[in-house]
């Protein structure tokens, strides 16, 4: 497993109004509840601003899920990236170097005696809505050390899970899994990593600049994360109903 959990530090989650100080990834205080689902058609649902840990070097999301399939994609915030100092850190696309995402999600249990708060997880989908940025999994030939060689991409209460990814087609800032549920009561670990590549007239993430001199915010990194997203297939079904009944009224 992942060395850093056992690497006393401190990171801050934020969600909603409430901060809450984190002394590991896998703390045992209590942390706020983010609702998240798979419905598509809805723009958001609720902002989770994730903090930078200067300290380790990078992410730590720690929350209770709440999983309800109809609600809309939790936004996941992330900041650029700073020194202990506070200082920005520049990122150049050049030199690319990727930024650890750790990733814990205890699925909210069933209510005693009433129904469940969440459903099992069993996929996920994140999206990074800012250009610029790709994501970067483990075993990774081009960052073989990005992420330690014995982290699995996906676990289920600390234990490696099995994973398969869906979409092979997927673009660089897209990331979709599908692997075995789990369960409410149980945490869902993600561990992938953000990476910076540039666009063109942007190579360098941090200065608020483009690369002319223009402004421009690079304070946050935007990411569209959706617990158990329809299948390829589904979704292929779906435009294909769409497409129907559109000529069907045309008709």
């Amino acid at each position: 497993m992942l060395r850093l959990r056992a690497t006393p530090l401190v990171a801050c989650v934020v969600a909603g109004l409430s901060v809450h100080v984190i002394c590991s990834p896998r703390a045992s205080a209590q942390t706020s509840s983010v609702t998240a689902g798979g419905n598509m058609e809805i723009d958001f649902n609720e902002e989770l601003p994730v903090s930078y840990s200067s300290f380790v070097g990078a992410y730590f999301i720690d929350v209770e899920l709440i999983h309800d399939p109809g609600a809309g994609p939790m936004i996941q915030r992330f900041e650029t990236p700073t020194t202990d100092t506070n200082n920005r850190i520049l990122l150049d696309a050049a030199q690319p170097a990727p930024q650890l995402v750790w990733g814990d999600y205890r699925i909210a249990e069933t209510s005693p005696g009433g129904p469940p708060i969440s459903e099992p997880v069993h996929g996920w989908y994140a999206e990074i809505m800012t250009e610029g940025w790709e994501w970067v999994l483990p075993d990774d030939p081009g960052f073989p050390s990005s992420i330690p060689l014995d982290d699995p991409l996906i676990t289920r209460d600390d234990v490696p899970h099995p994973a398969s990814f869906p979409a092979p087609g997927a673009e660089p800032h897209e990331f979709w899994v599908e692997f075995p549920p789990v369960n409410p009561g149980e945490t869902l670990g993600i561990h992938k990593a953000l990476l910076w590549v540039g666009t063109t007239g942007n190579s360098i993430w941090g200065d608020d600049l483009l690369d002319d001199g223009t402004p421009f915010n690079e304070s946050l990194i935007s990411v569209w994360a959706h617990p158990t997203v329809p299948e390829p297939s589904t979704w292929a079904m779906l435009l294909l109903g769409a497409i129907f009944c559109a000529a069907l009224r045309r008709r």
